[in-house]
Parts: structure tokens; C-alpha cells; sequence
């Protein structure tokens, strides 16, 4: 009898300790989605989950899945909605004072990988506010124009060495423009030339909602595929088999030059990193207008008072082309790889206050 009470003993032990280890482990999985958690806590990413002390004294970016715990947590109570939520909208960055607009002299770099006709459009509307203020001095140097990185990096620090009173020069960095991963240090000079003139220098940044740039990009490769059919073009793109398919992230760390092979979370920590330091306008297609902050910054006039006008980029079809079902799954599997989709999560927690992007996740 003693010895049956004693190895029922030890199987409820033994029974315990697999229940607590399973748990922790469940935990540990529930909380950390495929080794990818971060926190960006005062600027520094860190690979572990902050911890009850950080939560509450420090701003985190919380990962997807536990911003749906403290969803289920409910409104109110510790790591509830209410006590999380509102800490990631406090993380610090650069902005512009209000009450020093209009600045009187500057440059504005308009950096943006908007592909196609929305892109376009917002280079043409840039040309045409420069024409529209010739009174006032202001140049225009594109980096699509100057032809190569070297070229556009070239006209910058002529800028930069230029002597006597200084207006206005807007920068368009896009195509051969700068990349970020390596070029900060031409920010900083830059910055630091326009203050010693007694100008600013306004740098401004501009991306898209993934689905919405796939859906751009989309129209933008069909457009340039010379002799594809809709059927090839379409299969191609189903099936995600050698097509070269380059993000937001990537295009705004190395342009188009070479892709580091790095941790997704470690290219969105370098990003969020570099806008923080160096721009002072990060903006999302579709939640502002960027020509009404350009005007608000430089009291310029607008171009015959024109608007952007969309290009109708979610139109259903592309000529013959018809987006499908199968192209969005394969439009989420190139964010997954590529890092745009935590990147653009990231770029909505510290620079918007939209509660619905949290909740919808």
C-alpha cells in the first residue's frame, strides 16, 4: 500500500512539473511569433519581451500578437487596451515647431519609392510648384535626372559648399537616390550647413500601406514588361517563382543597390532608427497630404491651386491584367520576406494615433 501511495505520488508530481513546462511553453510561443518579438524602447530594439517594470515605465512597440492580448485583457486593468495602447504613441522623434513656420530658406529633401503613376504625378506637381514660386529662387534636382547615386550625392554637397545668401532647394531622392543604410551622413552635413545659414533643412519621407504599394508595384511591372502576356505575367506573379520583388524597406535602407542579408527585425530597427534621427516629416499615402506640408513649411503658393490626384491604383484591373485573390496571398508572403509588413506596422504605432490599425490587427 506504502509503495503504491509513493509512486503515485511521484506520477503526480512529475504530472505538475509537465503541466507548468507545457504552459511556459505555450506562453513562450504565444508571445513570441517565430523568433521575430522586438520592443523599441527609447530608440533601442531588444530581442526580449519587456518585462512588467518596463511596460510600465518605458513606450514599447508591442508585436502583433500581444496587442491582442491586451485586447482580451479588456479595456481596463494591467496590460489592458487602456493601459498599454497610449505608451506607443510617446515615442520621441523629430518634428517641426509651428510657430517658426514659414521657414524663410531651406532645403526639402521628398523622399519616396511610390511606384508608377501616383509617383509620377508627384514629381510633376514638385516641378510645377518650383515653376509656380520662380520668384523666390528655388531649384529643383531630382536624382531620376541626375542618372546615378554619385551624380545626385555630387549636387548635394554642391549645396552644401555653396557660398553667399541662400533661397530654397528641393530635393528628389527616389530613383539613383540617396540610401539610408549608408547615406545619414549627408543628412547630418546637410542639416548642419542649412542651421549655420540660419535655414532648415525639412527631410520628408513617404511610404504606403503594403497592399497598396503591391498594388502599384503590380501596375507599374506590368506596364514594363515588354512582350508578357496576361496569362504568363499573372502566373509569374501567383506563384511567387523568380520574381524579384523589392519592398519599401529595402528601397528606403539601400535604394536600389545591393540587399544586405539581414533579420527583418533588424532592418526595421535600422529604419526606424534613421527616420527618427534624420527626418522630420514621416508621412503615409493616403492618411496626409504631403503638398499641403510642403506649403505649410515654406508659405510657397500651390500650383494653380492643383491637387495630386490618385491614380486609381485599386482599380480591379490593369489593362487585360485582373488582380486576384491568389496575387494578395502572394503580396502578404513578399511583405513576410521582406520585412515591409512589421516595418509599415512599426511606422503606424509611432507616427499615427489610429487605434483602428491596432484592433483590426
Amino acid at each position: 500500500m506504502i509503495a503504491k501511495l509513493l509512486i503515485y505520488g511521484v506520477l503526480l508530481t512529475a504530472l505538475a512539473i509537465l503541466i507548468s513546462s507545457t504552459a511556459r511553453i505555450g506562453l513562450a510561443v504565444f508571445s513570441v511569433p517565430n523568433g521575430d518579438n522586438f520592443a523599441l524602447i527609447n530608440g533601442v530594439v531588444s530581442d526580449d519581451i519587456p518585462n512588467e517594470q518596463q511596460l510600465y515605465e518605458e513606450p514599447p512597440i508591442l508585436p502583433i500578437n500581444q496587442r491582442k492580448v491586451a485586447v482580451k485583457n479588456g479595456e481596463k486593468g494591467p496590460q489592458g487596451v487602456s493601459d498599454v495602447l497610449p505608451r506607443l504613441f510617446e515615442l520621441p522623434r523629430r518634428t517641426i515647431d509651428p510657430t517658426n513656420l514659414p521657414y524663410k530658406c531651406g532645403v526639402i529633401l521628398i523622399q519616396h519609392h511610390i511606384p508608377g503613376q501616383e509617383g509620377a504625378a508627384i514629381d510633376d506637381w514638385i516641378r510645377g510648384l518650383i515653376d509656380s514660386n520662380d520668384d523666390i529662387g528655388a531649384t529643383y534636382i531630382s536624382s531620376a535626372d541626375a542618372g546615378s547615386k554619385e551624380a545626385f550625392v555630387a549636387e548635394i554637397n554642391e549645396q552644401i559648399d555653396m557660398k553667399g545668401e541662400f533661397y530654397w532647394t528641393v530635393l528628389g531622392s527616389g530613383e539613383h537616390g540617396l540610401a539610408l543604410a549608408i547615406d545619414g551622413d549627408v543628412l547630418r552635413r546637410l542639416r548642419e550647413n542649412m542651421e549655420e545659414r540660419g535655414c532648415q533643412l525639412v527631410a520628408m519621407s513617404m511610404f504606403s500601406e503594403p497592399l497598396d504599394y503591391n498594388m502599384k508595384q503590380t501596375r507599374q511591372m506590368f506596364a514594363e514588361c515588354k512582350n508578357c502576356t496576361v496569362t504568363e505575367f499573372t502566373e509569374k506573379l501567383e506563384s511567387g517563382s523568380d520574381v524579384s520583388w523589392r519592398g519599401q524597406l529595402d528601397y528606403f535602407l539601400y535604394n536600389t543597390g545591393e540587399i544586405e542579408a539581414l533579420d527583418n527585425k533588424v532592418k526595421v530597427k535600422d529604419a526606424i532608427t534613421k527616420l527618427r534621427d534624420y527626418y522630420d516629416l514621416v508621412l503615409l499615402d493616403g492618411k496626409d497630404d504631403f503638398s499641403k506640408e510642403i506649403l505649410r513649411v515654406t508659405g510657397w503658393k500651390s500650383p494653380d491651386g492643383e491637387e495630386i490626384v490618385a491614380a486609381g491604383v485599386n482599380d480591379m484591373e490593369i489593362g487585360g491584367l485582373r488582380y486576384s485573390k491568389q496575387m494578395v496571398k502572394q503580396y502578404n508572403k513578399f511583405d513576410a520576406k521582406n520585412g515591409d509588413a512589421d516595418f509599415c506596422d512599426a511606422l503606424n504605432h509611432i507616427y499615427y494615433n489610429d487605434l483602428a490599425f491596432l484592433f483590426n490587427q
